[in-house]
C-alpha cells in the first residue's frame, strides 16, 4: 500500500499577519480622518461598499 507524502508547510515565518493588522487599522484610520475631514469620511463607507459591490458583480 504506497502512501502520498504530505506536502512540507513553508518554514519562512513571513506572512499572513499584515493583511489582518491592515483590517485593525483601518478603523483606526476612519475615525482620525473623521477628525480632519467629516464629510469625506462620513461618505467613505458608502463609496467602500459600493467599491465592493460592484467588483463582485464582475
Amino acid at each position: 500500500m504506497a502512501t502520498e507524502p504530505t506536502p512540507q508547510p513553508s518554514a519562512s515565518g513571513k506572512g499572513g499577519g499584515w493583511c489582518c493588522l491592515l483590517v485593525a487599522a483601518l478603523p483606526f484610520l476612519w475615525f482620525l480622518a473623521a477628525l480632519v475631514a467629516p464629510k469625506w469620511a462620513f461618505w467613505y463607507p458608502v463609496w467602500a461598499g459600493a467599491e465592493i459591490w460592484s467588483r463582485t458583480l464582475g
